[in-house]
């Protein structure tokens, strides 16, 4: 067997691995969501089950994905890890919206192992007919193991152009503004979420992380100076938009196979 052929089967092997594997939702641990609306409010909570004879550390993240009236995406995220017993069922997280029947609205939630893979998942959905909701969130990771192409659709969804603000500090707030200010303004609209992200480094210093899938794109310490966060700017949009050239080239080369 020639080199070529090789590749070929070693990569038909990988996939049809990840494909086995990513289909196993809900089995020893059910993610559930419920929801009650009272007067204008949504009331959510998310759930964790563990069904297995094992005591199970995981991570979860619920997420509300809203395509509000004009086409405004946003979307909101609670995380966290716990422990589950032996058959434990145990509310991992709670929120409330406001709440409008014109909203397209997605709740997600997702249940990871300690080696972060999805084990647990589940999702509901208001007002979904009619355009395809354009919002991102961490089922890319998920797509990517069923091996669908990244710009694809997941369950009807296209989920694109979302940076996530995490910063702590005005300095860090008005780098997010800049960003994404000039990330819209490029038409990036990347089919991976965007994470700013700040933390607390040396003393009083701050740190801005760029994440993109959980892989580290760029990192700062934070000044006040607008110049400054100006210039860094720059150099982050142009890390993002390599990061999904990269990612989009790969895919190609992946379906040529």
């Amino acid at each position: 067997m020639n080199r070529k052929n090789s590749n070929i089967v070693l990569l038909v092997f990988l996939f049809l691995s990840m494909y086995s594997y990513s289909q196993i939702y809900n089995r020893e641990v059910e993610a559930k969501i419920d929801t009650e609306e009272k007067e204008g409010t949504l009331f959510i909570s998310g759930t964790g089950y563990n069904k297995s004879d094992l005591t199970q550390s995981i991570r979860y993240e619920l997420s509300v994905i809203r395509n509000s009236e004009g086409n405004n995406s946003s979307k909101n995220s609670q995380s966290g890890r716990v422990v589950l017993e032996s058959m434990q069922k145990k509310t991992l997280s709670t929120t409330e919206i406001n709440y409008s029947t014109e909203d397209k609205l997605i709740l997600l939630l997702l249940i990871y192992d300690e080696n972060d893979n999805i084990i647990g998942k589940d999702r509901i959905a208001f007002n979904e007919g009619g355009n395809e909701i354009e919002v991102k969130e961490d089922l890319v990771k998920e797509m990517e193991e069923n091996h669908s192409d990244i710009s694809s659709a997941y369950d009807g969804i296209v989920l694109k152009g979302i940076v996530l603000d995490q910063t702590k500090t005005k300095a860090g707030r008005d780098f997010y503004l800049m960003f994404y200010s000039s990330y819209l303004n490029n038409q990036i609209n990347g089919p991976s979420t965007v994470i700013v992200n700040e933390s607390f480094a040396m003393g009083t210093n701050t740190k801005i992380q760029i994440k993109i899938e959980e892989e580290l794109i760029y990192e700062f310490f934070v000044r006040s100076q607008t110049d400054y966060l100006k210039s860094l700017v720059d150099v982050c949009i142009r890390r993002v938009r390599m990061y999904f050239e990269r990612q989009i080239k790969e895919a190609n080369l992946i379906k040529r196979y």
